[in-house]
């Protein structure tokens, strides 16, 4: 009868701690790895970031009391407000906003957020009503974002491109003042419109770093973080395509 090989029980109990040994190892590398990782592309963001010296923010009701000096102070530029959405929606801050930020002397813009169902004419009467002439030193800035229900394939672009361009017509006509529209390239895609001194684009997903000729602010982050009056605010973040020279020329 043949003999079993029998291997002692601290044979066993050595190869699991091998193998334990081993799992743990590769975790940790794996952890390591990813961590590195995280810290290369961080490093990455941030001398990209570097080439982009005017930092700017926007701001509306769901941001809280901020302090515009404190902006200023935290290396900030610019600041856009919001101030009415569609034809009937106000920003409850923006007049507040408005006249605390006149203290800092900051250039400042304020942006409408288009409505895909609002008249055009609607939507303009609502904006001067808020308004009035209380719209700073920038280009007047009209966001174009999916809400609700409203996706890529149930937007009706041609309607769109129709009632934004005549919205664009009438607050250039009545402010004298460029018109910058913020919005992802896809969306700027879909509206096939060309940027111009008095139509600027503002893509809120260009890469930093890539070609945006036609780019005249480019969104960053979505929350960039600040440190004011002792407590950390979130606030969208973009950057001026250009460098401190531009900027003096774009603002005069």
């Amino acid at each position: 009868m043949k003999r079993r090989d029998i291997q002692p029980i601290y044979a066993e109990t050595y190869r699991r701690r091998q193998t334990t040994k081993k799992v743990v190892f590769g975790i940790f590398l794996l952890i390591l790895i990813v961590i590195l990782g995280l810290f290369i592309a961080r490093w990455h963001e941030k001398q990209q970031l570097s080439k982009y010296p005017i930092k700017g923010v926007s701001i509306n009701q769901t941001n809280g009391y901020i302090d515009f000096e404190s902006l200023k102070n935290d290396g900030i530029s610019f600041v856009y407000l919001k101030a009415t959405q569609g034809a009937t929606y106000t920003d409850d801050s923006f007049q507040s906003n408005f006249e605390r930020s006149q203290g800092s002397q900051l250039p400042i813009g304020v942006y409408h957020y288009f409505s895909f169902t609002s008249s055009p004419t609607a939507q303009f009467k609502n904006f001067v009503r808020t308004v009035q002439d209380n719209t700073g030193s920038l280009p007047i800035c009209v966001t174009v974002q999916y809400y609700g229900t409203y996706g890529e394939d149930n937007v009706h672009w041609k309607s769109v491109r129709h009632d934004l361009t005549v919205l664009i017509k009438r607050l250039h006509s009545y402010y004298k003042r460029p018109i910058v529209i913020s919005a992802s390239r896809s969306i700027l895609d879909h509206l096939h419109f060309q940027a111009t001194a008095k139509r600027q684009f503002w893509p809120t997903d260009a890469p930093l770093g890539t070609p945006n000729g036609d780019a005249t602010f480019i969104q960053v982050t979505q929350k960039q973080d600040f440190k004011l009056d002792k407590q950390i605010v979130f606030l969208p973040m973009s950057v001026f395509n250009g460098d401190r020279v531009k900027w003096h020329r774009y603002l005069d």
